[in-house]
């Protein structure tokens, strides 16, 4: 009987320590529109609990090609890492806007807003005024790879193919983060189309040495790993050829 008792209690924390990590990243599979697996539905309803500064920041740079933007609209501790990579790829180069969770604990499930209603209207304005956006995400797994969609089809080819010969592992991604609805942040640009990239949480972890993606080790730049470069080396290359 202990037994038995020791092995529930076992499965038990097993699951739970899943939801706490890579299960939190893991988007409703209903529709793409659907809110329901987000606390808030809006950003206004978000800044009704949580306070610009101390709950959450946003980070923008408008330097560069005005014909382009890199977001990370679930930056900081929502998405780990998404943030930092967006900055490192946009550089002085593109424009860039972050939206960072800075809670102690549990941003993603307090703080993300899914795609299609992101409308922060910082974010809604810096996105109208691009061509061509990048938009990174997290999403969970532990298998290294990276989910693909969006509506622009020809740099999601690009991209894809730049990323193959860095050695990263490319997949479309699924119905339910495809990012091809209209209404998504990463398609409201004056074309209407956009890559979005879901990056798994095991690839992400890969960007930093033994796979720490704590707030403590993404601030310190030397803790970026070889495949952290790459990758930026990667969607760099790609958004040059794809202007070309």
């Amino acid at each position: 009987m202990k037994i038995k008792l020791i092995l529930a209690i076992g499965v038990v924390l097993a699951a739970l320590l899943w939801f706490l990590n890579d299960g939190k990243e893991e988007k409703s599979k209903t529709t793409e529109d659907d809110c329901s697996g987000d606390r808030f539905c809006s950003f206004e309803e978000l800044t009704e609990v949580y306070e610009e500064g101390e709950d959450w920041i946003i980070a923008t740079s408008t330097e560069g090609n005005q014909q382009w933007l890199v977001s990370a609209i679930h930056g900081g501790g929502i998405e780990e890492t998404t943030s930092s990579l967006a900055e490192a790829i946009a550089g002085k180069s593109y424009p860039y806007y972050a939206f960072k969770g800075r809670l102690a604990s549990d941003n993603f499930r307090n703080l993300h807003i899914t795609s299609t209603n992101f409308d922060e209207p910082q974010a809604l304005e810096m996105v109208a005024m691009a061509d061509h956006h990048i938009s990174i995400h997290g999403a969970g797994g532990d298998e290294r790879k990276t989910l693909m969609g969006g509506r622009d089809k020809e740099l999601m080819k690009i991209v894809k193919r730049h990323l193959e010969e860095k050695g990263f592992a490319v997949e479309q991604a699924p119905e339910h983060l495809d990012g091809d609805h209209p209404d998504n942040y990463v398609n409201k640009t004056k074309t209407e189309k956009g890559v979005q990239l879901e990056i798994t949480r095991g690839q992400r972890k890969a960007f930093y040495k033994n796979g720490d993606i704590s707030y403590s080790s993404r601030k310190d730049a030397s803790n970026e790993t070889e495949a952290f470069k790459a990758y930026v080396k990667a969607i760099k290359r790609a958004m040059e050829e794809y202007k070309e």
